[in-house]
Formats: C-alpha cells, sequence, structure tokens
C-alpha cells in the first residue's frame, strides 16, 4: 500500500510532465513562429535592397554604354573627317592629273581653264562640300561659291585669323605635297556665322596649283548626334525600360514615346511637386547621379509611378541622358516573393507544429509510461530492495569499466602522438637510401646509419607501448640510469628530425647516476625538443640552436633559483633546462600550454597532448615540478629570445 504522500509524488510525476511538455510546445511554436515573422521582414528587406540595386546598375550600365559610345563616337569625328576630305581631294586631283596628262602640249592657261570647269559644279556632302583651288603665290585660281574672289592675291586680303591659317597651309605646302588645316569660314549662302571647318589641301606641282575642300564639324557632329539619337530611341529592356535624353534647355531629344520628341518639357512636373525635367538636367550639369520623382507615365500601365533614374552629363553637347525603373515593378517583385516566402513559412511551421504534437503526444505517453512504472515499483519496492541494490552494484562495475576504457582510449592516443615521430623517422630514413641509390651516391656507411636509425626507431616503437603500460602501472619500478645517458638516449631518438631542420646543439651535462624512471623522463624530453624544433623550423634568418643542460643542485645552494617551483624537504635535485632561439611563447598563451589538447599548430601536426604528458610526467610520476618562460639567450655575440623549459627533480640517492 501507498502513504499518502506517496500518491501525492506519483500524481505530481504523472500530470507534472504533461503540463510542462504542453508550456514547452506552445512557447517553442509560439518563439518559432515569432522568429518566422523576424526573418520573412528581414527577407523582405534583403529582396527590396536587392532589387534596387540591382535595377540600379542595370540601368547605370545602359546610360553609361549609350555615354560611352557618344564619346567613341566624338573622338573618332576628326580622324573620320579627315579621311572624307582626303579621299575627296584625291578624286579631284585625280581629275585633274587626267586633264593634263590629256593635254601635253596645251598651254597651262588653258588646261587649267578646263580643270576649273570640270570641278566647279561638283557639290557633296547635301551642297556644302565644293573644290577650291589655289596656287602656291596666293592667287585664287577656283573659288566656286564665291567667284569674284577668283584671280584675287590671298596675300593682299585683310589679315584676319581665317587669311593667316590659309597663308600659314600654302606656305606649308611648298615643303609639302598635303596638309590638313583648320579655319572658321562661312556656310554657303550663309554671310554672317563662320563655322569651324577642316580642310584638306593638296599640291599639283606641274601647274603648281593646291587644289583642296573642307567640311564643317557641326554639320558631322549633328548627323553623328541623330544617329545616336536614333540608336537611343530604339533601347528597350525588359516591360518598362529605356533610354531618353533631354537637352539643357528642356527639349525632349529621345523618348519612348516619341510624341514628346521635339517638345521642350522644362516645366514637367510630378504630383508631389518636383520639376521632373528640370532635376534631371540639374544632376547631368553636376555630372551623375541618381534621382527619384513620380514618372509621367508607365508603358506598361500607360499610369504615373514613382520611378528611380540614374542621369549622366554630356557637357560639351549639353545632353542630359538617363534611364530608369519603375518601384511599381519591384512591389509587383517584392509581393510575388512576399507570397514565396509565406507559403514557405507556413509550410515549413505546420511541419514544425506537426512535429511538436508528435513529439508532445510521445512525450505525455512516455511520461504516462514512466509514472506507471514508477507507481509499480513503489508497490514493489520494499520487495526489490535488493535487487535494487545489485543493479546498483552492477552499475557501478559498468562505470568502473566505462572509466577503465577512457582511461585506455587517452593511453591510445598518447601512444599515437608518441609514434608520430618515429614514424616520420623510419620514412625519412627509408626515403633517404631510396633518393641516395637512385643517384647512385649510397654509400656504406649512410646505408648503415640509416638502418641504425630504423632499427632504433623500431625499437622505440616497441619500447613505447611497454613505456606506456608502465605509465599506468601504479607498482612501476625506478631503475639506476646516468644523465649522459639519459641525454644521449633522448637526442638519439629524434637526432634526425634535428639533422632535417639543420638544428645545433649546444649542450652542458654534469655526469652523475641517479634513481628515476627513465622512459618517462626521456619521453617528457623528448615532447619538449620536438616542441622546440618545431618552433625553430619556421625560422631562416639565424642559426637554429638548442641549448641542453642537466645539473646537480643542492638545495641550500640554490635557493634563489627555487623560488617558481613547489618544493619540498628533499635536499638534491636534478636541474634540467632546454631552451631555444626561436622568440619564445606569446605571452596570452604561456599559461595554456601545458593544458591538455592545448594547441597552437595544425592537427596534423599535433594534439596538445605532448607537454601535457610532459607536466604529467614530471609532477605526478617523478614527484618534480616544471616552469616555462621567455627569456633572452646570448649566443656567438648576439642575443636572441627564447622559451627556457625549466625541470626540477628530486633526489634521495647519487650513486658516484
Amino acid at each position: 500500500m501507498l502513504i499518502k504522500s506517496e500518491k501525492n509524488l506519483l500524481d505530481f510525476i504523472k500530470y507534472s510532465p504533461v503540463v510542462i511538455i504542453i508550456l514547452i510546445a506552445l512557447l517553442v511554436n509560439a518563439l518559432i513562429y515569432f522568429q518566422n515573422l523576424k526573418n520573412f521582414e528581414k527577407d523582405m528587406e534583403i529582396y527590396k535592397k536587392n532589387y534596387i540595386e540591382t535595377n540600379k546598375e542595370i540601368i547605370k550600365l545602359h546610360v553609361e554604354k549609350v555615354f560611352s559610345l557618344i564619346e567613341e563616337q566624338k573622338e573618332n569625328l576628326e580622324e573620320q573627317v579627315k579621311k572624307d576630305l582626303k579621299d575627296r581631294v584625291n578624286e579631284a586631283y585625280a581629275i585633274i592629273e587626267n586633264i593634263y596628262n590629256k593635254n601635253p602640249n596645251t598651254k597651262k592657261e588653258t588646261v587649267l581653264t578646263q580643270i576649273k570647269e570640270a570641278l566647279r559644279p561638283i557639290r557633296f556632302n547635301e551642297g556644302r562640300g565644293y573644290f577650291y583651288i589655289n596656287n602656291l603665290d596666293g592667287n585664287i585660281v577656283l573659288h566656286p561659291i564665291n567667284p569674284n574672289f577668283e584671280n584675287t592675291n590671298i596675300y593682299n586680303r585683310n589679315q584676319n585669323e581665317t587669311i593667316k591659317s590659309i597663308i600659314s597651309s600654302l606656305e606649308t605646302l611648298k615643303n609639302k605635297n598635303e596638309t590638313f588645316n583648320n579655319l572658321f569660314w562661312y556656310k554657303p549662302n550663309e554671310t554672317k556665322i563662320k563655322y569651324e571647318k577642316i580642310t584638306f589641301n593638296k599640291v599639283f606641282r606641274p601647274l603648281n596649283i593646291v587644289v583642296g575642300t573642307g567640311e564643317y564639324l557641326k554639320n558631322i557632329r549633328n548627323n553623328i548626334k541623330k544617329e545616336i539619337l536614333q540608336y537611343i530611341q530604339n533601347i528597350t529592356y525588359g516591360d518598362n525600360g529605356y533610354v531618353l535624353v533631354f537637352d539643357y534647355d528642356g527639349y525632349q531629344l529621345a523618348h519612348i514615346k516619341k510624341e514628346y520628341i521635339g517638345k521642350n518639357r522644362i516645366n514637367l512636373t510630378d504630383a508631389n511637386g518636383t520639376k521632373i525635367t528640370q532635376s534631371i538636367i540639374d544632376k547631368a550639369k553636376e555630372g551623375k547621379g541618381f534621382i527619384s520623382y513620380i514618372g509621367t507615365i508607365m508603358p506598361s500601365t500607360g499610369k504615373p509611378s514613382e520611378k528611380i533614374t540614374y542621369v549622366r552629363g554630356l557637357q560639351n553637347w549639353e545632353w542630359a541622358i538617363a534611364s530608369g525603373f519603375y518601384t511599381k515593378d519591384m512591389m509587383n517583385y517584392l509581393e510575388k516573393k512576399e507570397k514565396e516566402l509565406k507559403q514557405i513559412n507556413n509550410k515549413s511551421f505546420r511541419k514544425i507544429l506537426l512535429i511538436s504534437i508528435i513529439l508532445s503526444i510521445v512525450l505525455i505517453l512516455l511520461a504516462s509510461y514512466v509514472s506507471n512504472r514508477l507507481r509499480i515499483f513503489f508497490n514493489n519496492y520494499k520487495k526489490r530492495i535488493k535487487e535494487e541494490i545489485q543493479a546498483n552494484r552492477k552499475k557501478d562495475e559498468m562505470l568502473y569499466q566505462q572509466s577503465k576504457m577512457a582511461s585506455m582510449g587517452e593511453m591510445i592516443g598518447n601512444i599515437a602522438h608518441q609514434w608520430r615521430q618515429p614514424l616520420n623517422l623510419i620514412s625519412t630514413a627509408a626515403s633517404g637510401i631510396k633518393l641516395e641509390e637512385d643517384l647512385n651516391i649510397l654509400t656504406k656507411e649512410s646505408q648503415k646509419n640509416s638502418l641504425d636509425s630504423i632499427l632504433r626507431a623500431t625499437q622505440y616503437l616497441s619500447k613505447t607501448i611497454d613505456d606506456f603500460r608502465e605509465f599506468f602501472n601504479p607498482n612501476k619500478k625506478q631503475s639506476l640510469v646516468s644523465t649522459k645517458s639519459i641525454y644521449e638516449r633522448t637526442i638519439d631518438l629524434i637526432n634526425v628530425r634535428i639533422k632535417n631542420h639543420n638544428i645545433h646543439i649546444e649542450s652542458k651535462v654534469e655526469e652523475f647516476v641517479i634513481y628515476t624512471y627513465e622512459n618517462e623522463l626521456n619521453q617528457a624530453l623528448i615532447n619538449i625538443l620536438n616542441n622546440s624544433i618545431d618552433a625553430l623550423s619556421t625560422l631562416n634568418d639565424r642559426k637554429r640552436t638548442i641549448f641542453f643542460t642537466i645539473k646537480h643542485f643542492d638545495k641550500s645552494k640554490i635557493q634563489k633559483r627555487l623560488n617558481p617551483f613547489k618544493i619540498d624537504n628533499t635536499k638534491e635535485y636534478l636541474l634540467i633546462e632546454i631552451k631555444d632561439n626561436a622568440n619564445g611563447i606569446k605571452e596570452e598563451i604561456k599559461d595554456k600550454i601545458f593544458d591538455a589538447y592545448f594547441t597552437t599548430k595544425h592537427q596534423a601536426q599535433g594534439t596538445g597532448i605532448g607537454l601535457y604528458m610532459t607536466y604529467q610526467i614530471i609532477t605526478n610520476h617523478l614527484n618534480g615540478d616544471i616552469h616555462v618562460d621567455n627569456t633572452n639567450i646570448p649566443f656567438e655575440n648576439e642575443s636572441f629570445k627564447g622559451a627556457k623549459f625549466t625541470i626540477l627533480l628530486p633526489i634521495k640517492d647519487i650513486v658516484n
């Protein structure tokens, strides 16, 4: 029978999980729902921003393309005019040469008259173009537009800028056969305004005459403008994209609606009172940029719509080139994206809601099952006390086994770390033998040395298993070993790495014999040396050096030196110092290097277990202490910064 408190506890266990599960499910779904709303708003802002930026780039691209085309045409204008003029004059020259060659015995005056009458009626370039003839003495022989100029001398005329330019051209032709000339002259049937003109002149030496023609740049520009405006008129993209052009007086030069072309729209105003045309012209005069306003008409709808426009000014033509996009298109795009996002969010929320309902039902059923099981348990708890005690014992055994397996896993990881260097040594030695054999430089001595290194490494691999097994053996025993043997064995195991990285060892070993765990001490020292080798291998600006010192100290003589260390009442100490000139350890990580799995290297280079193992060996198994610091190391008349590892081991007996 259950007592009242037990019944209350079972009721609490039965119903409280149900309430908690329902509340958690509601809370989680509410959070997901509101997070979806928040994400939806962010996504819509991103879509809006991306749409605006993308379309700004599109309209800018079209306007800049038109601008580049105009600039290109302007650059080629003068060259094209010069080519056309040269072709025309060469045609006239051919006529002159032909008439001259057909009348070899005719007087020059008669031949010249025939030439004049042959060239006088020729017109081109919509009547603006004609041929004129002067002789090199400045006499005007032919001038079809103003015949009264003929038989007069240029040198005798009023020396204005135009006459000076013609005289300069004649002087040039006395030494050259042809030349171009820029001047200002009247158009045919116009005597009030002079226009910029390019002329080409060529000398016909047999008659000592110069034939030439010219073209007005303004006419060429106007032709190019017409061609470009026709090209712009045909530019459309998307549903509503087009390019428009105003001149700085407000006249519409290009527009998708042809009825606007030629009209002055300087007073065009949108629904907000913004003067559209004036704003476009003002921005063009500034150079380039974006403006926004209510467009008068959206091509796809025929109705006004907000518009963002990019404007580029063509200053010397006084043109404003522009193109824009309507935000109505953006709203349509955003509405479509909004619908898509809502469908995705709703589908996702329904899925999560369904999962939460199913999970809640499962958890409620599980809670009911647990409460029923507890009720049965409480009904039979007296009967099952012994069984539960036995079950707890089994659990303890399982936990012990798990702990044992965890220790084994750590040991295997440590073994793998210790094996990495010997395996690399074997690989390096074997590769060296093969390479020397391929190069026919293999000697018995080098082969023997490499094989000895491989043998020592394999012995070390085998020995590592015993060493780590001994590491976990509480009954392991100390052995008698000399400090020189400790040093030599340590260096021998990593000698290949030292040589491969061109590292020099400076050693000072005070020789004496002590009782200690030799293998563990070797492992600790190798880990420190490997750390120094890795650091030195990155340096190229100095002689890579490791300083290895072993000394015997009496506690009473080195009290100051022992300040950083944890010491006991032992009188005699073994002091080992390992220093390098690899710039030391960063201050921010110096206190972490003995932590398990802490490493600054790539995973392929180290796991961070080496220095951790060193610390464990020195402090837990050798009852010593280890300290690391940065120090200045004088070497070969220079001073280097480096890391210094100091190991202090208490020794009870020294065998001399």
